[in-house]
């Protein structure tokens, strides 16, 4: 059977479109499907999105409604969040395991986030093809 994906969306105003990318302008007050300014989308402040399109209808000033799959806010939200979380915990607790102080523990556990933020970084190229976002004319 199949299961038609279910998309959170949210309505944008296109604000460029050059070379098979779209930037699109999504001003909130929560997402249609829960009405709740839960996401970081839902303040009154307007977000900014780029994404590539291989539709080329897209002008300055469309309204576009923007579709994303949760299944990617829940990978983003992992990667960005949690993960990191977890590594600084582990390492908090590891080098304070070790005999050091506690000083030394919150400065490593701070300090392993550099090299993983960089990682992400520069594969952000590669993350953004997981991601599943789609756009339509309103």
């Amino acid at each position: 059977m199949n299961e038609v994906a279910h998309y959170l969306e949210h309505v944008g105003l296109v604000t460029d479109s050059q070379n098979g990318r779209v930037r699109i302008s999504l001003i909130g007050s929560g997402c249609s499907a829960c009405h709740k300014s839960l996401c970081l989308l839902g303040d009154s402040k307007a977000k900014e999105v780029e994404i590539s399109s291989s539709l080329t209808d897209f002008k300055s000033g469309d309204e576009v409604i923007v579709k994303i799959n949760p299944a990617s806010g829940y990978k983003a939200v992992t990667l960005l969040y949690i993960l990191p979380f977890i590594m600084m915990i582990l390492s908090l607790t590891g080098v304070s395991r070790l005999g050091y102080n506690e000083g030394i523990a919150g400065l490593t556990s701070l300090l392993i986030l550099i090299p993983y933020y960089s990682m992400i970084y520069l594969l952000k190229s590669n993350l953004k093809n997981h991601c599943s976002i789609v756009v339509e004319k309103r």
